[in-house]
Parts: C-alpha cells; structure tokens; sequence
C-alpha cells in the first residue's frame, strides 16, 4: 500500500504527536510499505527525533511553508500540494484536530475517493473541549463533518472511544488500538541503599497534567512521612504557556524540598531519567493514553496514574490507579514511598511484561496496518 499520513507539525519539542506519528509510519515501512508523512513546516526548521529515525528508515517527509493564520496550521503550499499526494496514495491518516491540515487532508480524500482514517490523540476529551470552548465549537462545524465521513476512527482507549461517540453521535465506525512503546534491554544497575530516590514525572508542562496537584500531592505526603527527605520529586519536560514558571512559584509557596524541575529530556538524557528513577507517576486531569506511562512501564517503574488516564489494569499488580486530586495521588506516594526497594522492583517487573504483552510497537503497527488494508480492500 502507500499510505498517506498528515499531522500539522512534528517539532523536536511536539511532545506525544511528534513521537507516535512518526513511529506508526515507520512501523509500516517495515511491514513493506510506501509511507509519507505531509506536515507543515519550513525548510529548515528542526524536526523531533523520532521523525529523523523514520526519515533514516525509509518514510518519506513532506514539508509545507507555514502561512497565516500560524494557530490553525495554515499552508499555502500544503493548499496546493496536498492533492497530489492524496491522489497518489491507497489511504490517508489524519492525526489530531481543530487545524487546517486535518480539515484540508480530510476533503482531499474525501473528493479522491481514498479511504480516511481520523485519529484525534485525545483532542475529544470533554476535559480537553471545556478550554477555548467557543473556538472548538466553531471548528468543530469542519471536525465532525471530517469525523462522521471517515472510513474508520482511531481510538487508543476504550475512554477515548466514548469521548469520540459522544462527540460525533449516531454510530461511528471506530477502531481501538493503542499506542506502542519501544521495549529496549533494560539496564537497571543496582544502586546504593543510602542514596536518594526518585520520583519521576515525565510530560509536557501544561495545566492539563496536573502537576500543581502532584506538588500538592508532596506537600501532603511530607506531612505523612518522616522519611521524604530520603525522595526527590523530578519534573522534566518541554515548558508550554508559562507552566513552568507558575509551578515553581507554586513550589516555593507550599516550602517544598527536593523538587527539581529538569527542562525538557529526549532520546539518552530520557533513557536515563527512567533509568534514575523508582517510581513515575502520571498526574493528569486529562490523558487520552499516556505514552510517558507506558514507557516509564517498559522501563521497570511502578506507576502512579490518575482515574484520568485508562490504566486502570496497572491497580494492584505494578501501580496505583487513582481518582484526580492532591489527597489521592499523595495516598498512592506514601504507599509507594514505604515500600522497600525490592518490592518497588517487583511491580516494575510485572508492569515491564505487560507492556511486553500488549503495547509493544511491532504489534500495535501490525494491527494499524491490518485496519489500513481492510479498508483499502473494502474500498477496491
């Protein structure tokens, strides 16, 4: 098949989208098939790694110039252009929502007759509509149009599939298929029994994922526990409407110690913070998946996750899946925190073969590819 894939950007610090585009187009590249990736972007403008790992292993990468208005994603050229690499190809796999590129990509093949494939990452979460509610619903008239004529829906949770049919209404065809993670040798070197733990939180910093609440959450537990002073709480991740600095403001105003805000952290300087760590914890108010969870599961990381992300099979076997607030994600640290190594490495064990099992990316792009060709052949 040649297989069209259209996302509106792929920046070096694009977070989730940035990572899972690239990494299901080169999945299929490897199945044997002809993959292209349309985005907008200019010439020389950086793009994430994981589309240079895809570039090196043979998907092709199509850039637009960027035109105004810059907040929809608009393009000229990809105006012009898009149609052709529609035409030439078997299928088309939009990825997101509320951009141009979405809307544009959904009519090319809509008007070319080429199966659609729409894959919101999470963009139909009701938590997600409630900001800039008034400029979604006016996008909104192009989403769902685009949504109820597509071939298939991607969903990665069975939440997000709610989310989806409660958004577009009537009987979607949706497919549920999760995203994947690399599952690399794990290196664990043994650590010293004095030294200082860690607790990892690793995402974009944007009010959605819920780090007020986490840094809340250590302030409780510090009151519950003689022994924080043996714990450090890492923040890392790529900054996003001045979070950052509203975070450390917060920090300094609840007095807490052993809190690090990293910055941004990909490819080794990543490997090695899962690597450092203990215990992750996910304390989103909105998560359509939660690749970080996953990855930090591969890694050998009990995981602390919010009722907000659809991990509810990690509770009681290699994490803690807990309602959204301070008071509950501070339970499941103290809980955590009073294990002793060994038991900590144990549920990080048992977390490392479920992704094993289930969210390795060879399997979830055998079963993206498998969705590809019932579609195409449907069509034929």
């Amino acid at each position: 098949m040649t297989i069209l894939h259209v996302v509106a950007g792929l920046p070096p610090a694009g977070g989730g989208l940035s990572e899972l585009v690239p990494r299901v187009a080169l999945e299929a590249t490897r199945l044997g098939h002809d993959v292209t990736i349309a985005t907008v972007t200019t010439a020389s403008e950086p793009l994430a790694p994981a589309a240079d790992e895809a570039t090196a292993g043979g998907v092709k990468i199509v850039r637009f110039a960027p035109s105004a208005p810059r907040v929809i994603f608009f393009s000229w050229a990809m105006r012009r252009g898009l149609e052709g690499l529609v035409a030439a190809a078997d299928l088309v796999h939009v990825h997101s929502n509320w951009t141009f590129p979405v809307w544009w990509a959904a009519r090319c093949a809509r008007r070319a007759g080429k199966p659609l494939v729409m894959s919101p990452h999470g963009c139909l979460d009701p938590v997600r509509l409630a900001h800039s509610a008034w400029k979604k619903r006016l996008a909104g008239v192009f989403d769902r149009r685009a949504l109820r004529q597509a071939a298939a829906i991607h969903a990665t949770s069975d939440a997000e599939r709610n989310w989806i049919e409660r958004y577009v209404g009537g009987r979607p065809r949706i497919a549920v298929i999760p995203n994947g993670v690399e599952l690399l040798p794990l290196d664990r070197p043994a650590k010293p029994t004095d030294r200082m733990r860690q607790v990892l939180c690793l995402g974009r910093l944007h009010p959605l994922k819920g780090l007020d609440l986490l840094l809340d959450a250590w302030r409780l537990a510090a009151g519950e526990m003689a022994g924080l002073d043996r714990w450090q709480l890492v923040i890392a991740g790529p900054d996003e409407q001045g979070t950052r600095a509203a975070l450390e403001r917060h920090a300094r105003s609840l007095g807490l110690a052993n809190v690090v805000f990293s910055g941004p952290l990909y490819a080794a300087d990543k490997t090695r913070a899962f690597a450092a760590a203990d215990l992750f914890v996910l304390p989103s108010r909105s998560e359509n998946f939660g690749i970080a969870a996953a990855e930090a599961l591969a890694a050998g990381l009990p995981l602390i996750a919010t009722k907000a992300a659809p991990w509810s099979e990690i509770h009681g076997s290699c994490g803690w899946w807990v309602d959204v607030g301070a008071e509950p994600i501070a339970r499941a640290l103290t809980a955590a925190m009073r294990l002793d190594d060994a038991e900590r490495a144990a549920m990080g064990a048992r977390g490392r073969a479920l992704v094993e099992a289930k969210y390795q990316w060879a399997s979830v792009g055998r079963a993206m590819t498998a969705l590809y060709e019932r579609l195409v052949a449907g069509r034929r």
